[in-house]
């Protein structure tokens, strides 16, 4: 066999040889970024995922305690007997309701305002029988805008802790309940 043919085969295979190497490369890295994408989205999902429970638990809590502020802004108006415990179910169907809330929260604003919320909806727990009496008004209106503040508080780093953006809007009065 003359030498050009065995240099010819050679070559040949140097070549074949050297593409196979540089398609196994290629498909290994290919392979490669296509399980970190995966990983990326497994990890954004698991996000959006963890997002949209805190949303919704943030959501059924804030349902509760606004269920529960509404019932005493009246409170003074509907002195009915059995009306103290209407109000008692609601603080505790808002309670049940933050225990969840506290298992998904992930910032600390979120957790000291929802905290605060909870106290404070406790502390007006604890006044209830108190409220009939006309003495009681001033401190009634005190702790009906602590309540309100407290809840402002919450949505606010609850929006913050989620990422939902603001819009513009007139600034709450300093006494609104």
């Amino acid at each position: 066999m003359s030498s050009d043919v065995w240099v010819g085969a050679v070559t040949g295979l140097a070549g074949t040889a050297l593409g196979g190497a540089i398609s196994f490369v290629l498909s290994r890295q290919q392979i490669k970024d296509a399980r970190q994408q995966r990983a990326e989205e497994f990890q954004r999902q698991g996000q959006r995922r963890s997002a949209d429970r805190r949303y919704e638990a943030y959501a059924d809590f804030l349902a509760h305690v606004l269920s529960f502020r509404n019932a005493i802004r009246g409170y003074r108006d509907k002195q009915a007997p059995g009306y103290p415990e209407v109000l008692n179910t609601l603080a505790r169907s808002a309670h049940d309701a933050a225990a969840l809330a506290f298992l998904m929260v992930e910032s600390a604003r979120t957790y000291d305002t929802l905290r605060n919320a909870v106290s404070t909806m406790s502390r007006i727990q604890g006044f209830l029988p108190d409220f009939g009496s006309p003495a009681s008004h001033d401190h009634w209106l005190e702790l009906n805008h602590d309540m309100s503040k407290a809840l402002r508080e919450f949505q606010t780093a609850a929006r913050d802790e989620l990422g939902i953006g603001e819009f513009d809007r007139p600034p709450f009065p300093e006494h609104a309940s």
